[in-house]
């Protein structure tokens, strides 16, 4: 397993070099993994992935897209907006993001020490 990332009090959240080590920190020891399956886990349990297969499908299907972008344009006004108009409600539900915030704490807990000595 990789050491952990130093971070002290004063450290930037924009400071690159230090979400590059910690990015490369996830990396190594299988954090951004995690995060991703609990992410999918709970998106799933939802019916939301569900929900997102159908309504791409149906959007080829009836011809209102008919490219990648075309539907991820689509997909990403659901996603943004909600469920106005026909079609599903994409927003990421509120337990998903709950249990993916959940999962990159957990994550960054394993890979930082905060303050201290190094």
């Amino acid at each position: 397993m990789a050491s952990k990332v130093h971070v002290n009090g004063s450290s930037s959240g924009q400071d690159v070099s230090l979400q590059s080590q910690i990015s490369s920190a996830l990396l190594q020891n299988g954090g951004v993994k995690r995060i991703q399956e609990t992410l999918q886990q709970r998106l799933d349990e939802e019916g939301w992935s569900q929900n997102l297969r159908e309504y791409v499908t149906r959007l080829f299907r009836s011809g209102e897209a008919t490219t990648y972008e075309d539907a991820l344009g689509k997909v990403m006004g659901r996603v943004r907006g909600g469920g106005q108009g026909e079609g599903p409600d994409l927003t990421v539900p509120v337990s998903a993001k709950q249990g993916g915030a959940e999962a990159v704490r957990k994550e960054l807990e394993g890979v930082l020490v905060v303050g201290g000595e190094k």
